[in-house]
Parts: C-alpha cells; sequence; structure tokens
C-alpha cells in the first residue's frame, strides 16, 4: 500500500512538469493547460499541482498572452498575490482590491501570499501554531511582522546554528534596531524593556534572565526529535529549552518543513494548531541519475554535464568536508568556472591558511566551499560571494540545510549521505527546497545523482521526547526540563534513578550533554585519582606536566566520540597532549594556526596531504578546542570539586578552569570579541583590535566604537575594513 502511495505521490508530482513541455511542443494550447490549472486547484487533494501549473506559467508567460487575464485570475486563485503583483503591470480594480487586502501593514510595498496571510493572521489572534512547509514558502516575513506589529515586547527566537543566530540577527537589527534590543550572545545583558533574543538551544539553558516572555519561536522544529545517529546531546538540550520556553511564555510559533504530524505536545498542556502545509511558491525540475553511491567516475561525468548545461547559481550538496575537496578538485581541473572575487581575499585566505589549503585552491579557481569546519568569517564570506552572483558554485555539507540564506537556481544533490549516515526522503527534500526561490526563481532544478529515497512514515512525523516520556527517556532530558513538564511515571522512575545515582542532579543538569554512563565513568576516573594529582589542579592557571597528563586522560574519556573521529584517542597518542599545551601557552589564537601551517608546509611537501592536514587542524579548533575541551573542563572541575572538596561551602578552596575554559572558548580573545567573531569578524582583525580595555567593553560598546572608528584605525587594511562593515551591515 504504501509502495502505490509513494507512486502516485511521485506522478502527481510530474504532472505539472509534463503539463508544460506539452505546452512547449504545441501538443496543449494554454487555454487547455488554463483550463487544466483551474481544475486541479478547485480540489484541494490537488490544489498543490494546480499552484505549480501557475508557477510554471508565469514562468512561461509568453505563451499565455493571449488568456492572460485568465492567468492573473489563477494567480489570484492559487493564493499567490506576490506573483499578481510583481509580474503584471494591468491588473482589475478588483484584483488591485485583493492586493491591498493582503498588502503588509508594517511595509506597503510588502504583499503576503494565502498562507503566510493565515498564519499571521492566527498568530496576531493569539493562538500557538506549528507550522510545516516548503523551504520557499517565505517564513521569515511572519516573524518580522509579528515584531512590527509591537504587541510583543519580549520574544525569544531559537535557531539550530550560530549562523542562523548571525543570520537572524543581521535581518532583525537592520529593521527593528531602534525598538529592541538585540540579544544574541552569552556576554550581552538585557538592558531594555523591548527585547528580542535570538539564541541556540544551547544558549537559551544557560541563560536565567529568560522570563516574561510573550511570544517564543523554534525554527527547524523537527530536531526536537531524536534522530538515531547515537549522539542525542542536542536534541536533549533542544527539549530542556522547549520545556524551559514554555513554562514562562504566553505564545509559540514553530516552523519547520515538510511533516504530516507531530506526536508529543498535547501532552503539555498547550492548545495549538498545526498546519501541514504544502503551500508552493516555486516550481521544481527534478531529475534523478540512479548512479551507485561510490561511483564517483559517473557522478563526476553527470555533474559536468550539468554546470556546463545549466550556467545559473549552483549548489552542490556533499556528505562531508572531505567529499567537498575531492569534488571542487574535479571541477577545478575539468570545468571552466568564472568568477568575480576580489584577489586580495584569496591571497588573505592564502596567508592566514594556506596556498594548499582545499579551500583556497577551489576560491583561487572560483569555486565556493562552505562546511562548519571553516572559520566563520570564511563561511559567511562565501554565502555573501555566492549571493552576490560572484561564484556561480558552492560546494556545501549539512550546513547549508540548517536555514542558512542562498539564492540558487540549481541545487545538485551529489550523495546521499550526512557524514556517513544515510539521508532519508525527508532531508533530501530540505536539500532540494535549497533550489529556486520566490521572486527570484520561478523554477528551480534538482539533480539527484543517486537514487531518491523513498518517503517513510518515520521521516514525515515528528517525535517529540518532551511529551512522550517513557522507560526509556533520557535522565539527563528529565533533570532538565521543568517540573510540571515531566509525566508522573517519569517521575517516580526519576526518582529512583536519584536514590541510586552517585552524582547530585545539579551537577547533571550542569553537565546535561554527557549521558549517565560518561558521567558514571568520569566519577570513578577522578575517585581513581591520586591526592597529589588532585592538588596539582589548584596550583596555578595553565597547567604543568602532571597537571596537563591528568586533564588530557579525562578528555579523552569524556569526549571519545568526537577525538575517535579525528584518531586522538587512543592512550598512546600524543598530539592532542601536545595541541592541547601548544594552544594554551601560545601568544594567539592565529600565532597557533601559523605555527602549525608551518610545520605541516615544512614536515610535508605533497599539496593533497599539507590540505588534509589543514582542514584536520582547523577540525580540532573548531570541534575540539572550541567545544569539547570546554566542556570536558567544566565536568571535570564539578567532579572534582564534588568528591574533594566541600562545595557547599562558598569559602572553601575549590577548582576553578575558568581561565582555561575561556582561552578555548573564546579563541585566546574576550567573550565580547568572541560576539563579534560570531557576527563575521575574522580571528585576524580581532587581534590587530584586541586591547585589555576594550576587551573589557560590551559588545554594544564595541559595535558603536567600530561604527565611528574602523576607517582610521591604522592596523587594519582593506580586508579587515571589508570583514568589519560586513559585520556590521
Amino acid at each position: 500500500m504504501k509502495h502505490n502511495q509513494n507512486l502516485r505521490h511521485a506522478k502527481m508530482e510530474k504532472i505539472a512538469y509534463k503539463k508544460s513541455q506539452e505546452l512547449l511542443s504545441g501538443q496543449l494550447t494554454s487555454f487547455d493547460y488554463l483550463h487544466l490549472a483551474n481544475d486541479y486547484l478547485s480540489n484541494p487533494v490537488s490544489e498543490k499541482v494546480g499552484r505549480e501549473l501557475v508557477i510554471r506559467a508565469l514562468a512561461l508567460k509568453d505563451s499565455f498572452v493571449s488568456n492572460q487575464g485568465l492567468l492573473k485570475n489563477l494567480v489570484r486563485k492559487s493564493g499567490l498575490y506576490p506573483y499578481l503583483q510583481n509580474h503584471f503591470e494591468k491588473r482589475t480594480d478588483e484584483q488591485q482590491l485583493v492586493l491591498d487586502l493582503y498588502r503588509s501593514k508594517f511595509d506597503s510595498d510588502f504583499v503576503f501570499h494565502a498562507m503566510q496571510a493565515k498564519i499571521l493572521n492566527l498568530l496576531m489572534g493569539g493562538e500557538n501554531v506549528v507550522l510545516s512547509a516548503p523551504t520557499s514558502m517565505g517564513k521569515s516575513i511572519i516573524i518580522d511582522s509579528l515584531i512590527s506589529s509591537s504587541k510583543y515586547n519580549r520574544m525569544v527566537i531559537v535557531v539550530p546554528t550560530i549562523a542562523l543566530i548571525d543570520e537572524t540577527r543581521r535581518r532583525i537589527t537592520k529593521k527593528f534596531n531602534d525598538d529592541y534590543q538585540i540579544i544574541f550572545h552569552g556576554s550581552q545583558v538585557v538592558t531594555k524593556k523591548k527585547a528580542i533574543f535570538i539564541l541556540t538551544q544551547e544558549r537559551v539553558n544557560e541563560r536565567d534572565d529568560i522570563k516574561n516572555i510573550d511570544m517564543f519561536i523554534i525554527d527547524e522544529f523537527y530536531k526536537l526529535a531524536y534522530k538515531g545517529d547515537n549522539d542525542d546531546s542536542r536534541v536533549i538540550s533542544l527539549n530542556i529549552a522547549l520545556s524551559k520556553l514554555l513554562s514562562v511564555s504566553k505564545q509559540f510559533y514553530m516552523i519547520g518543513p515538510n511533516i504530516d504530524s507531530v506526536r508529543g505536545l498535547d501532552s503539555l498542556n498547550k492548545r495549538y494548531i498545526f498546519i501541514p502545509s504544502e503551500f508552493n511558491t516555486v516550481a521544481l525540475n527534478v531529475s534523478e541519475y540512479d548512479i551507485g553511491a561510490n561511483d564517483s567516475i559517473k557522478k563526476n561525468d553527470a555533474l559536468y554535464d550539468i554546470l556546463n548545461v545549466n550556467q545559473g547559481q549552483c549548489i552542490v550538496y556533499c556528505q562531508s568536508p572531505s567529499s567537498t575537496a575531492k569534488v571542487a578538485e574535479y571541477i577545478r581541473k575539468n570545468v571552466n568556472v568564472e568568477s568575480d572575487i576580489d584577489a586580495d581575499y584569496i591571497e588573505w585566505v592564502s596567508i592566514n591558511y594556506g596556498s594548499d589549503w582545499g579551500y583556497t585552491k577551489a576560491l583561487t579557481n572560483g569555486i565556493g566551499i562552505h562546511h562548519g569546519i571553516l572559520p566563520r568569517a570564511i563561511q559567511q564570506k562565501t554565502i555573501d560571494l555566492f549571493n552576490e552572483h560572484k561564484i556561480r558554485i558552492l560546494l556545501c555539507t549539512s550546513t547549508i540545510i540548517e536555514g542558512v540564506n542562498t539564492v540558487a537556481e540549481n541545487v545538485v544533490i551529489y550523495d546521499n549521505r550526512a557524514a556517513n549516515r544515510s539521508i532519508d526522503k525527508f532531508t533530501h527534500n530540505n536539500i532540494a527546497g535549497r533550489s529556486g526561490r520566490m521572486n527570484e526563481h520561478l523554477i528551480g532544478n534538482v539533480f539527484c545523482l543517486e537514487k531518491i529515497p523513498e518517503n517513510t512514515i518515520e521521516s514525515k512525523v515528528v517525535d517529540i521526547p518532551l511529551g512522550l516520556q517513557t522507560d526509556d527517556t533520557s535522565m539527563n532530558l528529565l533533570a532538565g526540563i521543568q517540573h510540571e513538564h515531566i509525566s508522573d511515571k517519569a517521575s517516580e522512575e526519576f526518582s529512583r534513578f536519584l536514590n541510586e545515582f552517585r552524582l547530585p542532579i545539579e551537577l547533571l543538569k550542569n553537565n546535561s550533554t554527557y549521558n549517565t554512563e560518561t558521567l558514571l565513568a568520569a566519577l570513578n576516573f577522578v575517585e581513581d585519582c591520586e591526592l597529589s594529582q588532585v592538588y596539582t589542579l589548584l596550583k596555578q592557571q595553565k597547567p604543568d606536566k602532571t597537571m596537563l597528563q591528568l586533564m588530557v586522560d579525562f578528555i579523552k574519556l569524556v569526549e571519545a566520540r568526537p577525538l575517535q573521529r579525528l584518531n586522538l584517542h587512543f592512550e598512546d597518542n600524543a598530539t592532542l597532549k601536545h595541541r592541547f599545551s601548544n594552544y594554551i601557552f601560545a601568544n594567539s589564537h592565529q600565532d597557533y594556526i601559523d605555527a602549525r601551517l608551518k610545520d605541516i608546509y615544512i614536515s610535508t611537501s605533497d599539496s593533497v596531504q599539507r590540505a588534509e592536514k589543514t582542514e584536520k587542524e582547523l577540525t580540532i579548533l573548531r570541534n575540539i578546542f572550541k567545544y569539547a575541551i570546554p566542556r570536558a573542563l567544566n565536568l571535570l572541575q564539578d567532579i572534582v570539586n564534588y568528591v574533594y572538596f566541600d562545595n557547599d561551602n562558598p569559602e572553601a578552596t575549590k577548582v576553578d578552569f575558568g581561565y582555561l575554559m575561556h582561552i578555548f572558548e573564546n579563541s585566546h580573545l574576550s567573550a565580547s570579541f568572541t560576539a563579534l567573531e560570531e557576527m563575521g569578524v575574522s580571528i585576524q582583525t580581532l587581534e590587530k583590535l584586541y586591547t585589555e580595555r576594550l576587551g573589557s567593553a560590551r559588545i554594544e560598546v564595541l559595535v558603536r566604537y567600530l561604527r565611528l572608528n574602523s576607517r582610521n584605525i591604522k592596523q587594519f587594511d582593506d580586508i579587515d575594513r571589508m570583514f568589519i562593515q560586513r559585520a556590521l551591515g
């Protein structure tokens, strides 16, 4: 039965494309085409097909000169009111009235389409809404309209990545900075009555000033569900954030794509309206090649043809950074690529990260690369180059489906995997949804080099663990959520667990990204330490040899999974110890990078190996230094203080790794400078600017200072000023 449903769905998806081809070949008249579109629009089951027929008609508008009035009526019937305004100069009084009815009260140039207006009206009426809609639907304008209404004094917007924090911050600051304080970083303190928090789930959980919230919004709400990849820490964090926000907020709006149903929200005592919408504003031409996953020769041949035939902006999705490097190398050697990249920027990348680095070589040849290992300023600059059409080809990993704003006519899905895990139809659709864009490209082209995954029930349902507590519910989740959201059965199980667990609940809450097995292993490690080792942890900020070895052994124990991916987890491997020590004692973040690159280029002559080693160093910096090490040190500090020192006595001597955690989390800079780095100012630029006096300034003060003085700071060059101008807007 499910197979037959999938076949019917696939046939429905191809109807509009087939009819548009019949129109072009003369097999179908323009009147018959529009008559067919009207029939599909009149049936709720096939309305999506009817809307796609209308979109394709707009892309072929010259074919409908004799039936333009009918086409305008169908644009109206399909609910695509912005297209009525943007594609037709002449409109009837009735059509103009429709535009005026759907015109934004907050921006007279903007016209809502039917689904946007429906969602906004529900939210303005006080309803809680969970919306599932295609990527191209235009969901950001609804958030901006809510803010513009001045109905909400305090809002929280939860996004999955720091890159999305910056993109959302940039958009909202540009429009609402005069009316709202924009909070996006842990170093910021709320000083205004009207504030908008733009945070990841982890940052929501870290703050104690999120209270009396009028509205919270969770973007990409499907991330509340477990993924089945054995790394549930971010899922648990998001569910804890949801629990916290539900307890302090009057209203909520959750947004995500391609979902049929949500399970678990009903049990949380909140009324809401779930809207699964297929409201499409662009049409997609989908081509399936059915090439084997490991057949790189056939994949590259297909990619060669696609890039040469389709000259528009193209995103190529790859499973991993190493995959992007291989594809970039193939394109560099085989495809003629034109670009318009500032030579000074390419030189800056080469000087700071090496001429043989994969990103440098790709950029030199007009190819963009985007993935999570790249320094943040480079990530953001790459997206700008693509959106400004200065590069045509952008190779990316799953970072591109986290909602980062790109404009692409073409998407090539090179791999059907994310890292080593197969992607399902849901994720596949998310990637494909990056093709086409409302008011930019009416029709997007999607090229699936492997076989398209089949629809499964599991991939279309979001199960929210917070509301679906069972005997297997994570104790980390139960420890972190609000008491009101723990079910009676789970409460009994949790009480039994706490009675038997050898660590206090506050320690579990403070280290909720670790599962209970890891916490107990960490406890055993600390209890097995000799007292002389423990007391070395009290002595100095920067570790001596004994302290260093103890820390590295502990990090290898509790961070085995991320270290294993880099082959740094073996007991007899001293690489992590050397990197850990060298970074602590380096004068700056860039000094450390320079030393590592110098070693790579002296010890290795092969350019491919240099590129791989550079990528590994950047992975260590991003994944291990910035995240794994600080959280491991936080856990070590908590357990040592619990086992050996009097945690209840504020005057008692305690281990404090704050200085070391600060070095790693903030790249040898201050927290406010790290906020600037997240905004897109390069580390290299920040190091030129840094002084102790400026380092102690709040981020708002730094922003004002740079706006006034960046042009006159002598140590800055044009690239520094470019990064600052881009970050500050």
